[in-house]
């Protein structure tokens, strides 16, 4: 290496130190709204800065609270799947949609039956069949389990 490359190596190892201490001095609060709603930090980030932003019209006020409030409905649908996926994975109460979901899947697994042509290794020509068949069966099942013949 040259010795601009070792400045060009020596600058960028610099600028991940310092930011890495700004991420270490932030915290993860900031940085963990920004990742999930980039958008949102993006929107809060030039319009709440006072004294930068004219005043909204009456319409443009009604959009700004329509996706405010579609943004609460995203982040709180987010959270309550977050809930079940904990409460599932903590083995918790298991709901009827839930139970509904594992009696599909059991029925799934006495229906479907893999050929023996797609056990072990199969050539990709065996294995495209081998996905076709799986394709099939599965909406297959999916019919005769909604008309409730399983």
């Amino acid at each position: 290496m040259t010795t601009n490359s070792w400045q060009i190596a020596a600058g960028v190892l610099v600028g991940v130190v310092i930011g890495g201490v700004a991420v270490y001095q932030v915290g993860p609060g900031p940085i963990r709204r920004f990742i999930d709603d980039p958008a949102g930090s993006f929107r809060q980030l030039t319009n709440d800065r006072p004294g930068t932003s004219a005043p909204l019209s009456e319409k443009e006020q009604q959009r700004h609270a329509a996706e405010q409030a579609k943004d609460k409905a995203l982040r709180d649908q987010q959270a309550r799947q977050l809930r079940a996926d904990q409460q599932r994975s903590a083995g918790g109460g298991g709901s009827e949609a839930q139970e509904a979901a594992d009696r599909k899947e059991r029925a799934w697994s006495k229906y479907y039956k893999k050929p023996a042509t797609c056990e072990g290794n199969p050539s990709n020509e065996a294995m495209t069949e081998c996905a076709n068949h799986y394709i099939r069966a599965k909406r297959q099942f999916e019919e005769a389990y909604a008309a409730g013949k399983l």
